[in-house]
């Protein structure tokens, strides 16, 4: 299949998780892309110090509040050659719409999703537990809803986790249109180059960068770290996120709340640590793990990480059981007692950053849509093992 002379992305919000892969697409095949969005920003993200995406070079178009829906339907009968990507499509009525007509239009679409929480917890902050749980409640009954409507008339879903391939073939669609796929951002001037050196000072430095909501796990780490420290282990925790450290137990000594990392700013703030950890009990991806790993940072992460692929794939770290913080404590200790497992993990660092810059993932999405469809099943995502990749 020839790529077509023109792609065209539909998101709620364009963001540096995707933006810098869709412009290495559009390169990679000589070919245009126009997104159409429904804000420039996000106000959560803003207020928890995210900005625009880097990428100013793609051409976006923010939907129309008023007249949403007929502007849509008109930009899909403007473009009904192209190839059309809808991301997270799902978090946006509008936006689902869309894609409905899509798949009524008959024109070539893709989504690139990830995957909806099965936890009551808030995605970017606290709600109520009603809230919580009946939004839990609800979230695979849309998935299997839609999954009904577009499985007949999508090219292929992006799906972000194997959790997503999990869903989305519980939702119907066969092994050739799912392709376990990832969030890519690239490494940033003066990020530090991966190496096999050893941690430069007896004290293993750990790193946590996130919100500060439960979601993330955050009270499983200091709970952890505490143990730790009163098993006399020689370590120091720095917490960066937004939220209200006084819920946690932050000694100021060897637990630190630091505040917020500017934007941009996250690889090299990392590359000054040992080792990053990610105990979400959910997490549809995580791109402070490949933040991390392009710093030259090995990871410990939960198993409900979506990106704890990218650890397992290239050795790069650990993986423990989500929401269990006595299993947070033992991955932890195995590394702070092991100078030589850490260096190795380090080393292992540089193959997964060559593996996870926005190009790489631009020529996978290349290949596939370039495949006969019955031939996709093959194709091998570079960040999955075979296990992983279809669970």
């Amino acid at each position: 299949m020839r790529p077509p002379a023109r792609f065209v992305a539909w998101q709620p919000v364009l963001t540096d998780h995707q933006a810098f892969t869709l412009q290495e697409l559009a390169t990679q095949c000589g070919s245009e892309l126009v997104a159409f969005v429904m804000r420039l920003e996000d106000p959560v993200r803003r207020a928890q110090g995210w900005t625009r995406t880097r990428v100013a070079t793609i051409e976006q178009h923010v939907i129309p509040a008023t007249g949403a829906w007929r502007h849509c339907v008109a930009r899909l009968r403007e473009h009904r050659r192209s190839t059309h990507f809808f991301c997270s499509p799902f978090e946006s009525p509008t936006l689902m719409l869309a894609l409905l007509w899509a798949t009524a239009m008959g024109v070539d679409f893709y989504l690139i999703s990830e995957p909806y929480s099965p936890r009551d917890e808030g995605y970017l902050r606290e709600v109520g537990r009603f809230t919580g749980r009946l939004k839990a409640w609800l979230r695979p009954l849309a998935y299997m809803a839609y999954g009904a409507l577009i499985r007949r008339r999508v090219s292929g879903v992006f799906a972000i986790s194997s959790l997503a391939v999990c869903q989305y073939r519980r939702a119907g669609l066969k092994p050739y249109q799912l392709f376990p796929f990832g969030y890519f951002v690239p490494r940033t001037t003066g990020a530090s180059v991966p190496s096999a050196a050893p941690p430069r000072s007896a004290t293993l430095r750990l790193v946590f960068v996130g919100s500060l909501i439960r979601r993330k796990g955050i009270d499983l780490l200091v709970n952890a770290v505490d143990r730790l420290l009163s098993d006399g282990l020689d370590i120091a925790l720095d917490i960066f996120g937004p939220g209200d450290p006084a819920t946690l137990d932050v000694d100021g000594s060897r637990i630190r709340h630091r505040g917020v990392i500017p934007f941009g700013s996250a690889q090299s703030v990392i590359a000054g640590y040992d080792v990053l950890v990610l105990p979400s009990r959910f997490d549809g991806w995580g791109v402070v793990v490949n933040e991390a790993l392009l710093a030259g940072v090995p990871v410990v992460c939960s198993d409900r990480v979506g990106a704890c692929a990218l650890v397992e794939t290239f050795g790069a770290g650990l993986v423990f059981a989500s929401d269990d913080a006595a299993a947070v404590a033992e991955a932890i200790r195995s590394l702070s007692t092991d100078a030589d497992r850490l260096a190795a993990m380090r080393r292992s660092t540089k193959r997964a950053a060559q593996a996870i810059e926005p190009a790489a993932a631009a020529r996978y999405m290349l290949t596939v849509l370039r495949a006969e469809a019955e031939s996709r099943a093959r194709i091998p995502s570079p960040w999955y093992t075979a296990s992983a990749s279809m669970p």
